[in-house]
């Protein structure tokens, strides 16, 4: 009787809460605020069996837990206070962590046990508890809620509940909630395109993004994946309105930080897809973080890293095949970042599937034959090696990699060739002819026919198949002075396959102007009309475009210094915050080595209008007993205090050292104002820094002094 009173009361409560509720909250479906038990069926429900069609090790887990579920079903049925209520959440959730942690057989147990609480009427209550709950009921509802979306139940979230969820997004502030809404968006971007498109309209993107500037790492490893889902499911138009929210920047704190290398892996992923869509590549390319892509990977292990997420249990079961074939394109692309992440996460994703005897999930998705053209084609030595890796982990055999100087093959070579790729049969055939890489590169299918003997037409389809690929990866830089290959490639990868054609015909990229659609398909021989039509328009283009020359002068409005080790995360923020606010912005990504590389940092310093000084704790600590001025960051101050730059410290956490500590040479940095960054008011501390960089000197005499905000209103930082 008591637990009915509770639920009469609530649903009493929920009932005034949609009536009264303004504009800015989404409707929920009135089967979600009816939800006010595990319903559903009942007892024959409780009892159900299990498929004898599972395998053996999956139905004796399940034998197992089974029971435990349905009595902890049972038990939150009869619950009579939120207490017992929670208990029992936590007792659910305590099993499917369980089930998810299970080597080989986890994902197959895991889900049953998700459908079983689905059709127990467990996902409706969650949905319910979520409106209707005080906060601590609502974070466990949450946390559970978040561990069992797989499929099906995404869609049950998508038809009736996206709603509760939209609205919970809306209170960003709450730190107890954060954690488990940011989990939930990061797996219901991953439901259609339509769901995305949702997802953006109604702020969930811009809580994603907003969470971005936190510290949490739970939260931020969320957002990462969560941007990493909405780039790969969210198709083409829900990428552009990614860019149109700025997402490209605020990846760059996620891949920056050194904190947690899964939450940079999965930025890194992000920004890859986005930039594999030709209409937003420029906005990418211009937000920096594509740049960090390449060395973070070089610098990962990816068996050990598999390890890690064999440890981790949010990770261990490795991704589904749906999730894996999604970076097939991605190895097919022709960005090299996009071919390297790939490699990487495919190689990681090998040790798994190793482990769980699933190995043949990567002929099934396509993924063999990609892996096998990176390893022949790709400049990239760190991505060839990854996908050798990779293939030799899945038991295939791994090609020889193909000099990509194709037009200075010799005959021998065009041999190796046409063994890699199955001709074998015709190697005499092309011996006795001598044909060479230039030959090779201008062969026709009349030549194929009737010289080489290639009579079968089906033979002949298969051969130019491989011809096209080796012209579209093939290097010309040897004959190619007006770097005519790249910008076809710009125009479309597959248009490189025309560059040798069009190079034999004497025609470079500062002459293509002038030739007419007829000369490129009787002396190029391209035979597709629309092709020659796009390559023309680009070239016709590009003689009207206008020429911007960059000067030397020419510098950016800040120069970001900061310590590694303690001050890249906000380093990284400031960064975002302040292109975002429409500066200009060099931060320093990896502190390189002496030599070309420091005079070119030192003259970013000095062509900067602005130092902003990154103080985190420790952070001029190098600097001490630093004579020779060796430390970068001691060299970055020194240059910009000699250059008289207009330099704004930072601080955040930092204890002002004694002057007498510190060298001569940069002593003078202590005379200025410190701003005392805030992550609860960001907004506001970033407000005050560009005032200082629009005109009003934080000189002063009062060495190491700080600028309090704590007047100010929060914007919600935990």
């Amino acid at each position: 009787m008591p637990m009915v009173l509770t639920l009469l009361v609530s649903l009493y409560k929920l009932g005034r809460f949609f009536a009264m509720a303004g504009a800015e909250r989404l409707v929920v479906p009135e089967c979600v605020s009816q939800a006010g038990s595990w319903a559903g069926g009942g007892s024959s429900r409780e009892h159900r069996e299990v498929s004898p069609g599972v395998n053996t090790d999956v139905r004796a887990a399940l034998d197992r837990i089974l029971p435990a579920l349905h009595r902890t079903i049972a038990h939150a049925k009869q619950a009579s206070s939120p207490v017992e209520l929670r208990k029992a959440i936590a007792e659910v959730f305590q099993l499917v962590e369980e089930a998810w942690g299970m080597p080989a057989v986890g994902r197959d147990v895991a889900k049953v046990l998700c459908d079983v609480i689905r059709l127990e009427g467990g996902l409706d209550l969650l949905l319910n508890l979520l409106y209707t709950a005080e906060l601590e009921t609502k974070c466990q509802a949450g946390k559970l809620l978040e561990q069992i979306l797989v499929a099906e139940n995404r869609d049950r979230i998508a038809r009736i509940g996206l709603g509760v969820i939209l609205n919970l997004a809306k209170e960003r502030d709450v730190p107890q909630l954060a954690q488990s809404v940011s989990g939930i968006l990061e797996h219901m971007f991953k439901h259609t395109e339509e769901t995305c498109f949702q997802l953006i309209s109604d702020g969930g993107l811009d809580a994603i993004l907003y969470w971005c500037r936190w510290t949490d790492p739970i939260v931020l490893r969320h957002c990462a994946m969560a941007l990493a889902n909405c780039a790969m499911y969210g198709g083409q138009a829900n990428q552009r309105l990614m860019i149109e929210k700025r997402t490209a920047e605020w990846l760059f704190p996620l891949v920056f930080s050194r904190d947690d290398e899964l939450i940079r892996l999965h930025a890194c992923l992000a920004i890859t897809v986005l930039a594999t869509n030709k209409e937003i590549e420029k906005e990418v390319e211009r937000s920096g973080t594509l740049a960090l892509v390449e060395p973070f990977i070089a610098s990962l292990d990816p068996e050990q890293f598999a390890c890690e997420m064999l440890g981790s249990s949010d990770n261990s079961q490795g991704r589904t095949a749906d999730d894996l074939q999604r970076l097939v394109p991605l190895l097919d692309s022709s960005r090299l970042e996009a071919q390297c992440i790939a490699a990487f996460y495919l190689c990681t994703e090998a040790a798994i599937k190793t482990r769980q005897k699933k190995t043949k999930i990567f002929s099934e998705i396509g993924a063999t034959q990609s892996l096998k053209r990176v390893v022949c084609y790709s400049t990239s030595s760190t991505t060839s090696s990854l996908a050798k890796k990779v293939l030799r982990m899945i038991g295939e055999e791994v090609p020889r990699r193909i000099l990509p100087t194709v037009p200075n093959w010799k005959p021998c070579e065009v041999q190796t060739w046409l063994q890699q790729i199955g001709f074998n049969k015709y190697c005499q055939s092309f011996l006795d002819h001598q044909v060479d890489g230039d030959i090779l590169l201008r062969l026709t299918e009349e030549e194929l026919q009737e010289d080489l003997g290639m009579e079968s037409s089906i033979t002949r389809k298969r051969f130019f198949r491989e011809l096209t690929e080796l012209k579209t990866f093939a290097n010309y830089s040897t004959c190619d002075r007006s770097n005519l290959a790249d910008w076809l490639g710009s125009i479309d990868p597959k248009f490189r396959q025309y560059t040798y054609n069009l190079l034999t015909s004497g025609i470079n990229r500062n002459f293509l102007h002038r030739v007419t659609e007829q000369q490129l398909q009787e002396d190029c021989h391209i035979n597709t009309g629309f092709h020659r039509v796009r390559i023309l328009t680009a070239a016709r283009e590009m003689l009207h475009s206008p020429i911007t020359l960059q000067t030397a002068s020419d510098g950016t409005d800040v120069f970001i210094s900061y310590r590694r080790s303690t001050g890249s995360q906000l380093a990284s923020l400031l960064k975002v915050h302040l292109q975002l606010h429409g500066f200009s912005v060099f931060i320093d990504v990896e502190k390189l080595e002496a030599g070309k590389f420091e005079d070119k940092l030192i003259q970013s310093v000095m062509s900067a209008r602005n130092f902003v000084l990154v103080l985190s704790p420790n952070a001029l600590d190098k600097c001490m007993g630093d004579p020779e001025c060796k430390d970068w960051v001691h060299k970055e101050i020194v240059t910009a205090l000699n250059s008289g730059k207009n330099i704004v410290p930072v601080t955040d956490h930092f204890e002002w050292p004694d002057p007498e500590t510190l060298p001569k040479d940069m002593r003078a940095v202590l005379k200025f104002n410190g701003i005392k960054w805030s992550h609860e008011y960001q907004e506001a501390t970033i407000d005050k820094i560009i005032r200082f960089l629009q005109g009003r000197s934080s000189r002063d005499s009062s060495a190491g002094s700080e600028n309090g905000l704590d007047c100010l209103p929060s914007l919600g930082q935990p």
